[in-house]
This record gives C-alpha cells, structure tokens and sequence, in this order.
C-alpha cells in the first residue's frame, strides 16, 4: 500500500483520482493549496505526488520547483499531470524535475499503470545528484516555456470563445427576428388589417371548434351578424377613410361590450360578426341590444366633424336550434338579418326557429 498526496487546485478532478486510488488500496490524501500540500508533504513524507501542471489558479511547475530546492523537505517521487497540447513542453519539464508524466483526462488503467511504474522508481534521494549540479534557471527555463505554451493556447481559446459567443448572439438575434416575423405574418392571415379584428376564416375556424365543444358539453352557441346601416352611403359620401374609421369605432364598441371567451370578427364590408359560447338567446339577445345603443352614442370625427349618429342592425342565430352545423347558423343569423334590415334598420332579429323567423326587439319609431 502506497502513501500518495494528490495536489490539484480541481476539486472534482482531485477527487476522481483519489477515489480510483483507494480502491485499488492505496492510502491517498488529496490538497487545492500548495502551502498545505508542503505542510503534508513534511508530515506524512508521501511516497508519492501527483500534480496538475497547470491550472487556473496554482502552478504545479513552481510548486514543484519549490519543493525540489528545500533541502529540509522530503523528496516524494512525482507524477505530474497536463493536457495533451502540452505534452511536448511537459514532458521536457518533467525530465528535468526527474518526474514521470501522464496526459489528462486519463483513462483509469492507463493512471493506475503509470502510478505503479511511478512507484517502482527509484526516491530522488536514492537518485544520482547530478540535478544538484544544476542551476534553478535550468528548471526555471521550461517552466517559463510551458507557460508561454499555456498563455498562447488559452488565448486562442479565447478568442475562439468570443467568436462562438458572437456566433450563438447572431442565431439568437436571427430567431428572434424570425419569430416577430412570423407573429406578425400570423397576425395578417388572421386579422383585418383595416379595423384590427380577427377576419372571417378566423372566425369560421372557431366556429368549427366551438361546435364540437358545444355538442360534447351540450351547451348553445350563438352568433351574431352585424351591419352598419347606411354604411355604403357614408363611405360613397365622405370616401374611404371615414368608411374606415366607422369600421374601426364600431369594431371596438363591439369589442368593449364582449366576454372574455366572447370572439369578434370583420366578417365581410361592413358586416362583423360575434361569436358567444354557451350563450342562451335571452343573453345574445340583451347583448346585441345593449351593442346597437352604444353604437348610437359613438363619436367618430373626420376633418373635424362628427360621423353619425350611427345606427345597427342585427341577426342573431342560435346552435343547434337554428342550425345543425356552423355553416348553416350562420346562413340563419345572416338570413334574419337581411329580412329585419328590408323590413326597417336599427332593430336585432332573431334566427329561425321551427320555419319562421321572429323578433327580439322592436324598430325604433323615431328614426
């Protein structure tokens, strides 16, 4: 059983080779600081040393070097430890320190069958003292090679870094970009670029999905047509920017007076269309009401006049009652709103139901 201290600043690296030496029994202490290790080094007078070259924080080589010119210390055999780019300039360092040397990471065998060889070494005190002879600058010369190796390989490193950094910065930003465009490329397959509200195939895609909801869940769903009475009138009249900015008013009125679950659409001209799930007809009916009287109160300015009052009619249709698909609740409610809006504007009208259409409020005489 040997006596080995390891010295290496890594302590996931340390212990690793600590381990793999006890179990091969081996009695093993490991040390990051140097000035512990050469307190350790003149207490327990390890059999052996395996050090790491260098590392970010301590110098294997100096440490070395110290411990080789103090006479009054003990002279374990050393193992030192370096990365394979190197190993040319370690190995040189390592003859003149009279220590072996193996590259890292190593593979477990490789370790234990260096450390065996290492073992059966002569100590250095048993060695010839022809190092003795030697100046310090001859062991400080491939030290300061080494490090100059170290130095240049850390900056490729880092300058290899930086443009990796600068590389994962460009694709992060491109994704970025990529994203936003393809937000606002969804945005303009699904919305109405005049008035911001989703667009009709938007629409009858929910409508389709909402069906199915309602059938398993046996709830209603109502939907509701809108129109904006005279439209054609304001827009041939004033042009088209003040048709637009009716469109938009009454676009978010209908917004503003919706549920949160609520979903509401240009559906074609000055039609817009409102999708309420689980809705009874007493409730869409209320809504639509309370709709068309806000629309009335809207104040819309075009080159400093005021548009209006404006004024809405309305069908309303009800799944499944008033249709067995979405297709056709919408064919009810638009049917229900072409017959009220011939027969007289402002006024909501309710779908079909059993073959005949019928009234949920009444005209406005006034108008």
């Amino acid at each position: 059983m040997a006596n080995i201290l390891i010295f290496d600043a890594n302590s996931v690296s340390r212990r690793m080779v600590t381990a793999l030496l006890r179990n091969h029994g081996n009695c093993v202490r490991d040390v990051g600081d140097a000035d512990e290790a050469l307190r350790l080094v003149r207490l327990e007078r390890p059999d052996l040393m395996i050090i790491d070259i260098a590392t970010p924080d301590t110098d294997g080589c100096k440490f070395v070097v110290r411990m080789r010119c103090d006479p009054s210390l003990p002279q374990p055999r050393v193992l030192m430890r370096a990365v394979a780019s190197v190993e040319a300039e370690a190995r040189a360092l390592t003859h003149s320190f009279g220590a072996s040397f193996v590259i890292k990471p190593t593979n477990p065998e490789l370790l234990l069958a260096t450390v065996r060889a290492t073992l059966g070494e002569p100590a250095p005190q048993e060695r010839a003292p022809a190092a003795d002879h030697e100046p310090v600058e001859m062991l400080v010369q491939p030290i300061a090679r080494l490090l100059r190796r170290v130095a240049e390989r850390s900056a490729q490193l880092e300058v290899a870094r930086t443009a990796l950094d600068l590389e994962i910065k460009k694709r992060i930003w491109a994704e970025h970009d990529l994203l936003h465009a393809n937000r606002r490329l969804h945005d303009q397959v699904l919305r109405d670029s005049v008035t911001g509200l989703y667009n009709r195939g938007f629409l009858e895609e929910s409508l389709a999905r909402e069906k199915v909801r309602a059938q398993r869940h046996g709830h209603t769903l109502a939907v509701m047509m809108i129109d904006v009475d005279h439209f054609r009138e304001f827009n041939d009249t004033l042009g088209q920017t003040a048709g637009d900015a009716i469109l938009r008013s009454v676009g978010q009125c209908v917004v503003s007076l919706s549920r949160a679950e609520d979903l509401v659409a240009r559906y074609d001209g000055d039609e817009f269309a409102l999708m309420m799930a689980n809705a009874s007809r007493r409730i869409a009916w209320q809504r639509a009401d309370l709709i068309r009287q806000r629309a009335r109160s809207l104040e819309i300015g075009h080159n400093e006049d005021q548009l209006g009052p404006l004024t809405l009619s309305m069908g309303v249709a009800i799944f499944p009652e008033d249709g067995a698909s979405t297709e056709a609740v919408l064919q009810a409610a638009d049917r229900a709103l072409i017959s009220f809006k011939q027969a007289g504007r402002n006024v909501v009208a309710m779908g079909e139901m059993h073959g005949r259409a019928r009234s949920a409020s009444v005209k406005e005489r006034n108008e």
